[in-house]
């Protein structure tokens, strides 16, 4: 079925990169999605929504700056002007700010709003999905979620919000926007890999040809971003394994100076066989020719900050294997042992994050501390990080396949060309929801307490492999000490983000324990240093982020 006039964009010019603005991955997102819609949209003309004229105006130069030609149709969210024209409307976060309210005017059977995920963690967007079902939202909007794990969260989240809703005003009803699942994209040829690319990349940065360089890209920033310690410690282990250099591209950049300093820092202490370098993703010769000179892609994302990460398919439109935590969106995007490696997560179970959303939600913490205190019970696993990125570096064949399968799938499933027609049958679903639909009254609304002091290791406990359990094994791994510790708090962020959720005394009773009887069900070790169930579990999670012990899981 054709749609009968052409979805509408809504810009607002803080969405996309412009001169002048941080480079984070949502304007990296809006900016890569704003192209593709111009270049791959239906239609003889192109529709937009603004908030005002003057970004309207902005809008409009925009556009004709990317090469459109198409006549631009814009209106405006503030005023008379009746908006719903287009009949679909895609918002670039997971709100519609006020244009569910606003849609009242003209009745809401004349559009369908649209939303899709970024990031789902912060206050704001916490807040934004909160309010979303006291507006007068209807069956034929939509959020869209860009990955499974994602998913989860959104359908958690209005779960309980529809259940607070029930319970404290007894609603038999409460209207939800559909919540599809639509990847990210990107335009793949902007990365195909070349043979001129990689040899300037390896001679700017003095790569020996038979050295290996494992890349990573993203902001240095070990709470909203990747903690870089595992990172460290297993690239340290492959230094040690293959016989040739190993050289680390961390291409990012910060905002905040002793970020940059706990990378470097980190990569001294942790890393010390391999030749690390941070070089400034800003530059446009970076972000274009960086992926030739690389041989493998990796970033250890622990955070649930991180929703879906275009990097991993951009190295992968770049013939890179890529080796990524099987955490969140990753899952949706990386073909374990096709174009890359999946490697195990682990947090605690729900139940001490209790605490983590009240001192969240009432303003104790501020986000990059609340993200950091969940990023402290999120593991990657080391041994099979180590692993994965081993076998990359010993098989160059392995490598090649990997690579080229990755391209495959990029373009098939991640460019744009496929991507904007998925938000154009969208658009068609929706005009079908809203033919002869009768619009439903706002009701009354009930649930939780608080819906917002959602425990993040519920509301996240999609985002890992495996929660740790009470039946599950650990062993010691490599010697615990207070001196230890101590280091690695300098690059970890525990002691910038003066956060420790597990007590030391506890931390170091565990380890002894374990160091003179050996390997031990976690409840049977719970017992002996006589510890409470889930904090024994939250320790040992911490412990075995940074390699001290080695945990087994029992349950599927």
């Amino acid at each position: 079925m054709a749609i009968k006039e052409p979805p509408a964009i809504f810009f607002h010019p803080d969405a996309v990169e412009t001169k002048g603005k941080d480079l984070v991955g949502r304007r990296s997102a809006g900016e890569s999605f704003l192209k593709g819609f111009l270049r791959h949209s239906p239609g003889d003309h192109v529709n937009a929504v603004t908030e005002t004229p003057a970004a309207a105006k902005a809008f409009e130069d925009r556009a004709q700056d990317l090469g459109e030609t198409r006549p631009i149709k814009v209106d405006t969210l503030r005023g008379p002007t009746d908006f719903t024209r287009a009949g679909c409307i895609f918002f670039p976060g997971p709100g519609y700010l006020s244009a569910a309210w606003r849609r009242q005017r003209f009745g809401p059977q004349r559009c369908s709003l649209v939303g899709i995920t970024h990031t789902v963690s912060t206050r704001r967007v916490i807040e934004g999905i909160h309010s979303t079902l006291n507006e007068p939202v209807e069956p034929w909007d939509a959020i869209i979620c860009t990955s499974r794990a994602v998913h989860s969260v959104v359908t958690r989240q209005l779960e309980l919000e529809a259940e607070y809703m029930r319970s404290r005003y007894g609603a038999t009803r409460v209207p939800q926007p559909r919540l599809p699942i639509i990847p990210l994209g990107i335009e793949t040829a902007d990365f195909l890999r070349t043979d001129d690319l990689r040899a300037e990349a390896r001679a700017k940065f003095d790569v020996p040809e038979e050295a290996v360089v494992f890349l990573t890209v993203g902001r240095w920033t070990v709470i909203e971003k990747a903690n870089p310690v595992p990172l460290f410690l297993a690239l340290e282990d492959v230094a040690k394994s293959i016989g040739k250099p190993v050289h680390l591209w961390m291409v990012g950049w910060s905002s905040r100076g002793e970020e940059e300093k706990m990378h470097r820092d980190g990569a001294a202490l942790c890393a010390p066989s391999v030749t690390t370098r941070m070089i400034d993703g800003r530059d446009p010769w970076v972000r274009r020719a960086i992926w030739s000179g690389a041989d493998v892609f990796t970033l250890p994302v622990d955070n649930i900050q991180e929703t879906f990460g275009l990097v991993p398919v951009e190295a992968m439109a770049a013939s890179l294997p890529v080796v990524m935590p099987d955490w969140n969106g990753f899952r949706d995007t990386v073909i374990d042992g096709e174009t890359g490696f999946l490697v195990p997560t682990r947090t605690v179970r729900p139940g001490l994050g209790r605490k983590i959303a009240e001192r969240f939600a009432d303003g104790t913490d501020d986000y990059v501390r609340y993200l950091s205190m969940v990023a402290q019970q999120t593991q990657i696993d080391l041994p099979a990080y180590t692993e994965a990125l081993l076998r990359l570096a010993r098989d160059p064949d392995l490598r090649a396949r990997m690579g080229a399968a990755g391209v495959t799938h990029a373009k098939a499933r991640f460019d744009l060309a496929t991507v904007v027609p998925q938000y154009t049958d969208l658009a068609v679903e929706l005009e079908q929801l809203r033919a002869d639909a009768v619009a439903t009254t706002p009701p009354l609304q009930s649930g939780p307490v608080n819906p917002l002091e959602v425990d993040p290791f519920d509301l996240y406990r999609h985002y890992p492999s495996v929660m740790i359990g009470p039946q599950d094994i650990v062993a010691p791994a490599r010697p615990y000490s207070k001196e230890t510790l101590a280091a690695l708090d300098t690059v970890n962020g525990r002691n910038a983000y003066s956060r420790k959720i597990v007590a030391e005394s506890l931390l170091e009773r565990l380890c002894t324990c374990l160091e003179g009887r050996g390997p031990m069900m976690v409840s049977d070790l719970a017992r002996a240093v006589k510890a409470d169930g889930l904090v024994t579990e939250s320790a040992i999670v911490f412990l075995a982020k940074f390699g001290f012990v080695n945990i087994s899981s029992t349950s599927p």
